[in-house]
């Protein structure tokens, strides 16, 4: 007569097979959780010095890379803050919200290196003393809050105080 045996697994095995499943859950989430998994780049960082020039000598502001990484003009934005109005501009803002959005000096490359500055020539606001982008204007004896922004990570370049 044969005999049919219906033992089950030894609970060794079972418990060993729980620890290998736990292990790869906590891999997993590992992984996950110390950022391999994530897509974001890092932003350059560099050392910005910023000028401001307003009419009747000037309407721009320049923004002087004296340290630290190369960045391309394409790939940044600039945001100003005066207390509760504030402005984001960009490359594609030229003829919108201002005059011009370049490199200084040499037109052919948009790369900033440390030593190189690119300036936002602005317009000469409605009351003459201020340089206007867009709806937002800079005036005399304000205090501007600036940030140069990495568009692809959206965190800052650097960021500084004007005081004008």
């Amino acid at each position: 007569m044969m005999r049919c045996k219906d033992a089950a697994v030894s609970p060794v095995v079972g418990v060993m097979l729980m620890l290998v499943v736990t292990i790869i859950i906590a891999a997993v989430v590992s992984a996950f959780a110390g950022g391999m998994a994530s897509g974001t780049s890092k932003a350059p960082q560099a050392s910005i010095a910023v000028t401001a020039t307003l009419p009747p000598t000037g309407n721009e502001t320049v923004f002087a890379n004296n340290g630290g990484d190369t960045f391309d003009i394409n790939d940044i934005k600039v945001m100003f803050q005066s207390q509760d109005t504030k402005t984001t501009l960009t490359t594609t803002d030229v003829g919108t919200n201002c005059i011009a959005f370049k490199k200084v000096g040499s037109t052919s490359s948009t790369l900033i290196k440390p030593g190189d500055s690119f300036e936002i020539i602005g317009s000469a606001s409605s009351y003459g003393t201020g340089i206007a982008y867009g709806s937002f204007g800079m005036y005399a004896d304000s205090k501007i809050t600036w940030s140069v922004i990495d568009k692809s990570s959206g965190n800052s370049i650097a960021t500084g105080t004007l005081i004008l």
